[in-house]
């Protein structure tokens, strides 16, 4: 059940860009939201910094006029939302003036909540891969509050919707609360008062700032930075490979489609990684003279052919795609196929001096390939944004590239047997720092493995 009556959405992602996010951007709105939603549309805001956001100007071009319909027309399947575009700003190129700063927009139902799609698209935890598992925090919580005080008596209840015990148990008494959460303890009142309970007290404490934090952390101290700050760091002790060319440290790079793991590759690779692309590997045995050519024309016919006798992957990818035998006739050609090239180029980065090797590969833990590297390292972003880049880089439609991923192992499914997590959420310098600090902290263990220094 929503939490909120009313809510202002603001939309600050420029339109080319936003119109495949829309979907679960109105869908988390409609969680939260039960009855008026307004949206007030300023693409291009910056909401990074402490400086309070302005709004601006924004001309009635055809795009916008396009976009306002398209919003409206999925708002639509949220039927018990109703939801108002903001116009104040949106200004025919003859009244395209400056706003004034104290200018405010009276409205009928004043927000109770501002939502926005910046960052984290649909509303979920930032990095939920890394979340710490419910039974581990339970056991922490636990072991602190008994070791604060001991004769303390208490109930851990597990949240299952918005409110949680505060909106249904009779016996509560009053509600802890801060500052950001000040308004749903609000909203758990009312909807006490809207089933015969009695209000609870809201006893508002304050957040405790992280001094430490970085410019695309929170500025509280929270899991939110901490799970940030486990990325490129050692999740679980690597794998031992005596089988692999001796010196030679090989880690497997993988990530859902769109999300950024080939330019991870290109930053490794520039800090001194000898990198291996699995899809440059896949064309070389797909080619006439490749390994796999002849058993994969034997398995599916010479009509996936071009005229010049070369495998057209498109036609052959759409005979696969969906269907679970063809795709296991594929893969178990081609698969076993490409990891012997792989191990070739192995051999080739021991020649060139190379003591770091990375197999850049999308599909690195379904075909095995994780038993012939020592890490595994995993790129992670929220689905929205994968489905807004496949989108963006491909040209699919947001359905054909939501089929995409769901093709593909989840980001919780490579996590959970990674040993390295890294993100491409933040801008590209936040990127390279977190890439060349998972770099370092490689070194250090390289240095201390019997292997590497033969």
């Amino acid at each position: 059940m929503a939490v909120f009556q009313s809510g202002l959405l603001v939309l600050t992602t420029p339109l080319a860009s936003l119109a495949p996010r829309l979907a679960p951007i109105l869908t988390s709105a409609a969680r939260l939201v039960n009855h008026t939603l307004y949206v007030h549309l300023q693409p291009g805001m910056s909401l990074e910094g402490p400086a309070q956001p302005q709004s601006s100007p924004v001309q009635a071009t055809f795009e916008v006029l396009d976009f306002i319909a398209h919003l409206y027309a999925g708002a639509n399947l949220h039927r018990h939302l109703d939801v108002r575009i903001l116009l104040t700003n949106i200004q025919t190129k003859s009244a395209f003036l400056p706003l004034l700063p104290s200018s405010v927009q009276n409205l009928a139902h004043p927000p109770e909540v501002v939502l926005t799609d910046f960052q984290t698209l649909d509303g979920s935890k930032l990095l939920p891969e890394l979340l710490q598992p419910y039974a581990e925090r339970v056991e922490h919580l636990s072991e602190f509050l008994v070791d604060i005080k001991p004769s303390l008596t208490f109930d851990i209840i597990p949240l299952l919707d918005p409110y949680g015990p505060a909106g249904s148990d009779p016996s509560l008494e009053f509600l802890v609360v801060s500052e950001e959460t000040y308004r749903g303890g609000m909203a758990a009142n009312r909807f006490r008062l809207e089933n015969d309970l009695e209000e609870l007290a809201l006893y508002q404490i304050q957040l405790v700032k992280d001094e430490s934090h970085e410019q695309h952390e929170e500025e509280k101290v929270s899991s939110s930075n901490s799970r940030q700050r486990l990325l490129g760091k050692l999740l679980r002790p690597p794998n031992k490979r005596p089988e692999l060319p001796s010196g030679l440290y090989v880690i497997g790079l993988t990530g859902i489609s769109g999300s950024g793991k080939s330019s991870i590759a290109q930053r490794l690779k520039g800090l001194g990684a000898f990198v291996i692309d699995s899809d440059h590997l896949g064309h070389r045995a797909y080619a006439p003279s490749g390994p796999a050519y002849q058993p994969v024309v034997e398995a599916f016919g010479t009509d996936i052919l071009h005229k010049d006798g070369i495998i057209n992957r498109k036609i052959l990818g759409s005979r696969v795609f969906g269907n679970k035998k063809q795709m296991k006739i594929l893969t178990d050609i081609v698969w076993p196929v490409i990891a012997k090239l792989a191990r070739e180029e192995m051999d080739l980065a021991v020649a060139e001096g190379k003591d770091v090797c990375v197999i850049d590969a999308a599909m690195l833990l379904e075909a095995g390939w994780q038993n012939m590297v020592h890490e595994v390292w995993t790129v992670v972003i929220p689905e929205t944004e994968a489905v807004r880049r496949i989108v963006e880089r491909d040209g699919l439609t947001e359905a054909a590239a939501q089929s995409r991923l769901q093709s593909q192992m989840s980001g919780q499914q490579l996590v959970d047997q990674s040993h390295v997590v890294l993100s491409t959420l933040w801008e590209p310098h936040v990127t390279q720092l977190q890439v060349e600090k998972a770099w370092n902290l490689l070194q250090k263990r390289i240095s201390k493995t019997p292997q590497a220094r033969d």
